[in-house]
């Protein structure tokens, strides 16, 4: 399994579009069927930080989740919306 925790610092006042657009996402992902689980997590000591919490059978599925058009089309969105590029952590599930 894979996991990929993505953090994600948004710009002041943007807060709310993020998570609109993300919800987005979310919605989707969800329905991947390489999918096991896709949250967003708000930094509790850090309101402009947000994580993307992911959770996929195999690379695989993360090279599918890539390919969609709303990940195409919704990512950019949310960079848009960073104050700097997401910093991505992707780490094999240890059991």
């Amino acid at each position: 399994m894979i996991l990929l925790i993505a953090k994600n610092t948004v710009q002041k006042g943007k807060q709310q579009e993020f998570v609109e657009l993300a919800n987005e996402m979310i919605i989707n992902t969800r329905q991947e069927s390489g999918c096991i689980y896709y949250d967003l997590a708000a930094d509790q000591n850090d309101e402009q930080v947000y994580y993307f919490i992911e959770k996929y059978t195999d690379e695989q599925a993360v090279e599918y989740h890539r390919g969609t058009t709303y990940f195409q089309t919704i990512v950019p969105k949310l960079g848009a919306l960073r104050v700097k590029p997401s910093e991505v952590s992707t780490c094999t599930v240890v059991e």
